[in-house]
């Protein structure tokens, strides 16, 4: 059940001001902020349920008209791991992946210590991989399958064995998209667009965010809009159903909500998360709200790209933001800090009654219509 604004506010840290009903303006002045913190001019924020929208708001440094609307795409860099998780939960939905399968049972080519790590593994940075994220192969021009069978036969494992490590990057997963590719039959892009963003309306994501590409940046090179990408956060947050159609079962919600690393060690965690890595598939897993409710999830791009998932609060939000110079080198630490900001913000205003800017048609069910 939906809980009342002022429990809520109750709730919130004493240093946190409780905002009216229905006042999403704190959260509008924190995006703000953000903006000229990380020295961009344009900046773009959606909170939403379920039902629709909430707040959509495009932002221009100093006022006026933003270069940011519904039709652009920036690159979402890490943010695109989220993106890549859905679509692996949906493949083992449909009993084509085996979360905890040896990768080597479906790409014969990684053998030893590498054909060991499985799916849950590569996707939670507990694979043995890492540390990696720029690294020159995932930017091969190649086609997806091509980098992948170069990574077998020529990229080693830094931090062996499978399990015993967590290394943030993005070889694994890289390895993980072709797993994909084999067992669904399907080009990676075509089938994220053909079963995830085309039945949830979501047209505008794609893998070519970083440059043209057949060799589909697993983990950090999709492209969306604001409204799109909020639409597959609406759908994680309705139950796996959005659209009208399901995308996701409710164990793979259940997976996605809970921390994967299994006791991994800390190899090598980004700035941003301060040292944390509790992570699922896809995504990080949170340190709000406090046990025993549902911890919110994020995944939080480097040039500054924040989606993320509070299932207690029952609302998600994106910050829309490309600082791809990284003039400010923090610029995902500061977005990480103003996801929390805005997250107070918005559980404080949060009530039943609160208007929306942008309604979504039959995107909920299994039983929302009632909470």
């Amino acid at each position: 059940m939906r809980r009342p604004w002022i429990a809520l506010c109750t709730a919130l840290s004493a240093t946190t001001a409780c905002a009216a009903p229905c006042d999403f303006s704190p959260a509008v002045a924190r995006a703000q902020q953000l903006m000229q913190l990380a020295g961009v001019t344009d900046i773009g924020l959606a909170i939403g349920t379920p039902r629709g929208l909430l707040v959509k708001q495009y932002l221009h440094d100093g006022g006026g008209a933003s270069a940011y609307d519904d039709g652009v795409r920036v690159p979402l860099a890490s943010a695109s791991k989220l993106l890549s998780g859905v679509r692996i939960l949906q493949l083992v939905d449909a009993g084509a992946i085996d979360l905890d399968a040896p990768v080597s049972t479906y790409l014969p080519e990684f053998t030893g210590v590498k054909g060991t790590m499985t799916m849950r593994q590569m996707f939670s940075h507990t694979s043995g991989y890492g540390d990696d994220e720029d690294s020159a192969v995932l930017s091969f021009p190649l086609t997806l399958a091509q980098d992948v069978a170069y990574i077998a036969a020529h990229v080693d494992m830094p931090y062996p064995p499978p399990g015993a490590y967590f290394a943030y990057g993005g070889i694994a997963m890289q390895v993980g998209g072709e797993v994909a590719q084999t067992q669904s039959g399907e080009d990676w892009q075509a089938g994220w667009q053909a079963h995830i963003g085309m039945p949830l309306g979501a047209p505008s994501i794609d893998w070519q965010g970083l440059n043209t590409t057949q060799n589909y940046r697993i983990s950090g090179g999709a492209q969306a809009t604001l409204p799109d990408y909020a639409k597959v956060l609406a759908m994680i947050l309705g139950g796996g159903v959005g659209n009208g159609r399901r995308i996701l079962s409710a164990n793979a919600l259940a997976t996605l909500d809970a921390d994967q690393t299994n006791g991994a060690a800390l190899a090598f965690s980004p700035p941003s998360a301060q040292g944390r890595h509790a992570y699922s598939v896809g995504a990080w897993i949170e340190t709000f709200p406090a046990a025993p409710a549902a911890p919110a999830i994020s995944s939080i791009g480097k040039f500054g790209y924040t989606p993320w998932v509070d299932f207690d609060g029952r609302f998600f939000g994106v910050i829309m933001i490309e600082q791809r110079n990284q003039t400010t080198p923090v610029v995902g630490q500061l977005s990480h800090d103003a996801l929390v900001d805005i997250d107070a913000d918005v559980r404080a205003a949060m009530d039943a009654s609160c208007p929306f800017v942008e309604t979504y048609d039959e995107i909920f069910r299994d039983g929302l219509d009632g909470d």
